[in-house]
């Protein structure tokens, strides 16, 4: 996996949506620059004495909600907690808490959540994205793979689901599968520069050093700079006997970013 990349790439978004709870109630906030005037609202449903333990509820999940979007995630955690003791089947705030243990590195919190949002209902896609992304931060591949099938098996034209499955086999070796999920991504998604920089690990690794300058210098047209990319186009075109245009290559990557090296090395990039 792109050691830049990392766990902050896995949040997704999910069908719990503030603005659907709060749009209910009188002048709520609008657009994403307007987190302050909507905690404000759902606080003040929260501590009104005319409001209805539905009506509390909801905005106590609203207000969870803008909170671990603006990082603020311990106040997060106390406004899920609170809901979930009274709503323990609300499969998608277990996800929501889940986020935030993960922001606030407490993983084994985390995965409890994940697992218990399917347990509650096994169809939620967020639930399994999140743990097999928890599961893929610990190494644990084969876990995050299993989670992954089910996932693109409930929605095969989610990008992300078949792309980070794809990250899994090439962790794990398995190069014609995550090459094969990798070319299913960018069917979907065709101008992604991280995806073809990804395909193009995967050919570098499997010996396919052709290909591979194919795939990266696809994906540095498109970002021209990515210096993991470049990196790895670098190694690819030593490997395929251009000497010149891989230590240019590299010599560029390293100017970018002076690390680049050490980081394709845990990914299997060797000159």
């Amino acid at each position: 996996m792109r050691a830049d990349v990392g766990v902050s790439r896995t949040v997704l978004p999910l069908a719990f949506s503030a603005a659907m709870v709060l749009a209910a109630h009188a002048a709520p906030a609008q657009g994403v620059n307007d987190f302050d005037r909507a905690v404000q609202e759902s606080t003040r449903i929260v501590e009104s004495a005319q409001s209805t333990r539905i009506e509390r509820l909801d905005a106590l999940a609203a207000r969870g909600g803008l909170f671990r979007k603006t990082g603020q995630f311990d106040l997060a955690i106390v406004d899920f907690t609170e809901v979930l003791q009274n709503r323990p089947g609300a499969d998608d705030i277990y996800v929501e808490r889940g986020m935030a243990y993960v922001s606030t590195m407490q993983s084994a919190l985390a995965m409890t959540d994940f697992s218990d949002a399917l347990r509650i209902n096994p169809d939620n896609r967020s639930a399994l994205n999140q743990r097999a992304s928890l599961y893929r931060s610990q190494g644990v591949y084969d876990e995050a793979i299993r989670d992954l099938d089910r996932s693109v098996a409930l929605d095969g034209t989610d990008p992300w689901a078949v792309s980070e499955r794809g990250l899994d086999y090439l962790a794990e070796a398995a190069f014609e599968a995550a090459i094969a999920d990798f070319t299913h991504a960018l069917e979907l998604t065709p101008t992604s520069a991280w995806t073809l920089g990804e395909r193009g690990v995967a050919y570098l690794r499997s010996g396919h050093a052709d290909k591979a300058i194919a795939d990266l210098t696809h994906a540095l047209e498109l970002d021209e700079g990515d210096a993991w990319s470049l990196y790895a186009r670098g190694v690819a075109r030593k490997k395929a006997g251009d000497i010149e245009g891989a230590e240019r290559d590299i010599a560029a990557a390293r100017k970018l970013w002076p690390n680049v090296a050490a980081a394709a090395v845990k990914d299997g990039i060797t000159p």
